[in-house]
């Protein structure tokens, strides 16, 4: 059984202290709810990623709920989404009141771009890490690199990519 205090501290910690956006702060949940705490199996890590990507609006929110909502219930989900990103919500807001002065001093400006290329990685990373418990289905490392291909190429918007995968799945008989 997962206390409060437990699932409090895990989505608060994650949604305020991961730096790089939503993919690190899943990568970092994946890490503390599934590999080392044993709340959730994979599967059911994989199906909650799987469905907030398919929402419209902010994925991160979406997983949170789903997830929470998985271990503690709809109350759960609502305090979870609360604790995991309003702290980081009123700092991202003060940060923008002083936008403009920063921007415009060099340092500032380049620590900015060392971050950006920081973040992309640790996208990068989260990805395959989410990827990890099904990398021996060849089905689904077929679609990861297609999906990736087809997304790098711009040839297709996401909603297509994410709806051909699907169908694709659908396809597939279950096991």
């Amino acid at each position: 059984m997962v206390s409060w205090a437990q699932f409090l501290s895990e989505f608060a910690r994650a949604g305020n202290l991961t730096l790089g956006g939503g993919q690190p702060m899943i990568a970092e949940l994946q890490r503390r709810i599934m590999h080392e705490r044993r709340w959730l199996p994979a599967e059911d890590f994989g199906l909650l990623y799987s469905i907030a990507r398919l929402t419209p609006g902010t994925n991160i929110l979406a997983f949170i709920a789903a997830t929470a909502t998985r271990l503690k219930g709809p109350a759960g989900g609502v305090i979870a989404v609360i604790a995991g990103t309003l702290p980081a919500a009123l700092v991202i807001w003060l940060m923008t009141l002083f936008f403009d002065a920063w921007s415009s001093n060099r340092w500032v400006a380049t620590a900015f771009i060392g971050a950006m290329a920081a973040v992309v990685a640790l996208i990068a990373a989260s990805a395959w890490q989410l990827l990890g418990p099904h990398r021996n289905n060849v089905l689904i490392l077929v679609l990861f690199f297609a999906a990736l291909t087809l997304g790098l190429s711009n040839t297709a918007g996401p909603v297509t990519i994410l709806l051909s995968a699907a169908a694709i799945g659908a396809c597939r008989p279950p096991k």
